[in-house]
């Protein structure tokens, strides 16, 4: 496969897996359209996005052994169409009821078989080498795509007008996008595991044990919780700058989109700086997670500051964190885990990497609502401990792989001797 080929697929997969994801979390954007769309609440809203997430969380596991006795291209393409028919289903009724059948199902299509298996494809496309690059070539595609989508099913919902139709209309605007990435995919994606089809396809408990029983993988699944953490936790700069340093909320929240989307941008740089200047995504993560740490506890004890150096400063921590985020399933491969595994192995690591989105909102909630805005220094020093914890699990995982390959050399050198 060529350079450009391969640079392709990687932004196509990017892009199937930042469309799909959009339709779930439609919420973001469509926040008060669809309270009055609907005719329901916030907390009725709220209760759809909670059953989505649950059933993500119990779906990943199953769904990575699941994907590993599947061929990835047939994975991708049954959940892309899968969440485009649902998104057609809910733009065409609109009701609550239906809604919390559809964000069941939605769990099913997006979260089941197609995370890992997205995770299983890049590995397969990219190859062994440089999986930094990879992995941000296509976390750049996947942020860069989710915004455009988002934008463009905004401008299609004021084309439209306000109500039902523009909701319905921006809700078929997504299914449309998504279904036309899955004809890609069917057109494009080479079927590079179809030695799959020649094995056992039944999900075996022996895989999921052999994920379990590697230590490597618990540290990973660490690393993963406190990363996942930084790329959520970073959104409370937004009301910081706005609550404490006084940026209005259109600035405010015009450097939000910056942190969210355009920073994920960054990712292929991590890579590169992962690849060629580390040749490690470990030792990358090691000093990055400091640096990460440094400047979230600069802004946390910052006081006196200008309002346009703590501005300039509050972007260094967007920069990492969605550098860091859009690299960290390269440490899976970087660890040797069985190509075999992959799916297993990501369905573990999401079930406790994405914790973060069950417990984070509530308790730093209740943190900014007992200590009002100077929660916001706490919630910055929680989130610095957790950059020096994912430094110091990168460090771990780095020497258990030292560990193993150096076992493997002796066993190896050992077998030599004896023949």
């Amino acid at each position: 496969m060529t350079k450009v080929k391969q640079y392709l697929l990687l932004i196509l997969l990017g892009m199937a897996g930042g469309t799909i994801y959009d339709f779930p979390y439609i919420k973001y954007i469509f926040y008060n359209q669809m309270l009055s769309s609907m005719h329901i609440n916030n907390t009725q809203l709220g209760i759809l996005t909670s059953i989505y997430g649950i059933g993500c969380l119990i779906l990943y596991i199953p769904g990575g052994i699941l994907a590993d006795k599947m061929r990835s291209k047939n994975a991708l393409v049954i959940s892309l169409f899968g969440t485009a028919a649902l998104a057609v289903v809910f733009g065409m009724t609109l009701n609550f009821v239906v809604a919390i059948i559809v964000w069941i199902l939605l769990a099913l299509s997006s979260a089941f078989i197609f995370w890992s298996a997205i995770i299983k494809a890049i590995r397969l496309v990219g190859g062994e080498e440089n999986g930094g690059k990879m992995y941000g070539i296509y976390y750049a595609a996947n942020g860069l795509s989710a915004a455009i989508l988002n934008f463009l099913a905004l401008a299609v919902y004021g084309k439209v007008g306000n109500g039902k139709f523009g909701m319905a209309a921006a809700s078929i605007t997504m299914a449309l996008v998504i279904g036309i990435i899955a004809i890609l995919l069917v057109i494009f994606l080479p079927n590079q595991d179809a030695q799959i089809g020649d094995q056992d396809n039944s999900p075996k408990l022996k895989d999921f044990k052999q994920v379990v029983f590697n230590p490597s993988v618990w540290v990973i699944a660490v690393v993963f919780f406190m990363t996942y953490g930084l790329f959520s936790g970073v959104s409370y700069l937004t009301p910081y700058l706005a609550d404490v340093v006084g940026v209005s909320n259109q600035t405010s929240s015009m450097l939000g989109i910056v942190r969210n989307y355009v920073f994920l941008l960054l990712a292929p740089v991590s890579g590169i700086i992962a690849d060629r200047f580390f040749h490690s995504t470990l030792r990358w993560f090691t000093v990055g997670y400091v640096i990460l740490a440094v400047s979230l506890i600069v802004i946390a004890l910052s006081t006196a500051l200008p309002m346009g150096v703590i501005i300039i400063l509050s972007l260094i921590p967007g920069i990492m964190a969605l550098g860091l985020y859009g690299i960290q399933f390269s440490i899976i491969g970087e660890s040797k885990i069985p190509l075999s595994l992959m799916g297993a192995t990501t369905g573990f690591v999401s079930l406790i990497g994405y914790l973060p989105d069950m417990v984070m909102p509530t308790v730093f909630g209740r943190i900014l609502d007992s200590q009002k805005n100077h929660g916001y220094s706490t919630v910055f020093l929680i989130l610095a401990a957790f950059a020096l914890v994912a430094s110091l699990g990168s460090v771990v995982i780095y020497k258990l792989n030292q560990s193993r390959e150096k076992k493997s050399s002796l066993l190896a050198a050992k077998e030599g001797i004896d023949e």
